[in-house]
């Protein structure tokens, strides 16, 4: 894969397993050299105990040895010279004493009880042990060290197998073009990488998508504007070119094609991307009482009265896009109202349909234009809603019934 190796995952799976495993081999051995070290112990302790029971029975039979008896006879005896050669004994000794002697980290000790009370010794030191012990122990660890290889190489090429379907997806993005079907479907890949692919293909599908929606809201602004453009530059000709139109009317023609371009940036602009956000469940009536706080100084400035509705229902949505766009509709029929009338906002949970209804004033209204009601379209389809516009000339309304 096309990954600096040191950064890979697949380095550090492989890095974290050969730990692992590393420290479950390092206790493994510990536990091995302990338990070798202990068994050689015991058989050298087995192996003095029976020197002094073959001793005593065969050789110093019926004899009253004490501390200062001469009993270097016991050292060359043959059976005696033949069982040490074969065992860990080491720098073997025979002592006469009134009590046992003590076995420590040292030495290696066996006693007999002799007839007279008197205790006889044979002695060992650990140094034939030890070096039995090292032994086992390089051994051991070869053997671990050439274990943990060969587990890696197979845990590597094992890695490597089943991440190769990364490869093949980070391929398909590469290769990917926008005049192409884009699909990260993978067939042989663990449950895991399909996941990433099936979300990843959505992921793509989605910003495929908003960006072509994008793209054709943007065709729709610049076509819509270029209606009042070309109006305000024309007019600037026949202002300057004509002795007969005054400056009142060319300031009042002005500043009406100055509103209609405002309206129709506001028209374009009032939306920002909220594409991401996940759906929640939202109460409508929340909503706008939440809106009713927001806009309540443009109300009294107006001198409206707002009137809410007391049945209410819930959607499944997008709570920013959704007050986005409840909030725009709200503050057009407020703005555009007849000063002292009120602005109805009227509810049928059944349906889940509510509907926002004013006596209009002189200016047009929010989404009448071209691109506001194509706006206003695209919105039904992402946020899920039907909707229905009905004027005349002294009322306006629009109604909103959510799928």
């Amino acid at each position: 894969m096309r990954f600096k190796w040191a950064a890979s995952l697949k380095f550090k799976i492989s890095l974290i397993f050969a730990i692992g495993l590393a420290i479950a081999f390092s206790i493994n051995l510990l536990i091995a050299v302990k338990a070798i070290h202990t068994q050689k112990e015991e058989d050298v302790e087995k192996v003095l105990a029976h020197l002094l029971v073959e001793s005593r029975d065969e050789y110093i039979s019926g004899t009253q040895l004490t501390p200062s008896s001469d009993i270097n006879f016991l050292y060359k005896i043959p059976h005696n010279v033949m069982i040490i050669s074969d065992s860990e004994v080491n720098a073997l000794r025979f002592v006469v004493s009134p009590n046992p002697y003590r076995t420590n980290n040292k030495i290696i000790v066996s006693s007999i009880k002799l007839t007279n009370n008197y205790y006889l010794n044979a002695i060992s030191d650990h140094r034939k042990i030890d070096k039995a012990t090292n032994k086992y122990t390089q051994r051991l660890l070869l053997q671990y060290v050439l274990s943990l290889i060969v587990i890696l190489i197979i845990a590597i090429f094992t890695l490597d197998f089943y991440m190769k379907p990364l490869e093949v997806l980070a391929g398909k993005t590469r290769k990917w073009k926008n005049d192409s079907a884009f699909d990260l479907s993978l067939d042989d890949a663990s449950s895991e990488i399909k996941e990433v692919s099936t979300a990843f293909t959505g992921l793509i599908k989605r910003l495929e998508g908003y960006r072509l929606k994008e793209a054709e809201l943007f065709r729709e602004a610049a076509h819509e504007l270029k209606t009042p453009l070309a109006l305000m530059r024309s007019r600037l000709d026949v202002y300057d070119s004509s002795n007969t139109y005054t400056k009142r009317q060319f300031i009042i023609d002005l500043g009406n094609d100055i509103e209609r371009l405002t309206r129709e940036l506001k028209n374009v602009l009032f939306l920002e991307s909220s594409d991401f956000e996940e759906a929640s469940d939202i109460e409508i009536m929340h909503m706008f009482k939440t809106l009713e706080t927001k806009m309540g100084i443009l109300i009294q400035r107006k001198r409206l009265t707002l009137q809410l509705p007391k049945e209410t229902f819930s959607v499944v949505a997008s709570e920013k896009l959704l007050f986005k766009v409840l909030g725009a509709l709200l503050e057009n029929a407020i703005t555009y109202a007849k000063e002292g009338s009120t602005v109805e906002i009227g509810c049928n949970p059944l349906e889940r349909k509510f509907w926002i209804g004013n006596q209009i004033g002189n200016e047009k209204y929010l989404f009448s234009s071209k691109i506001g009601e194509k706006i206003l379209k695209r919105l039904s389809h992402e946020i899920g809603f039907d909707y229905s516009i009905m004027h005349d000339e002294s009322s306006f309304s629009i109604e909103l019934a959510f799928r």
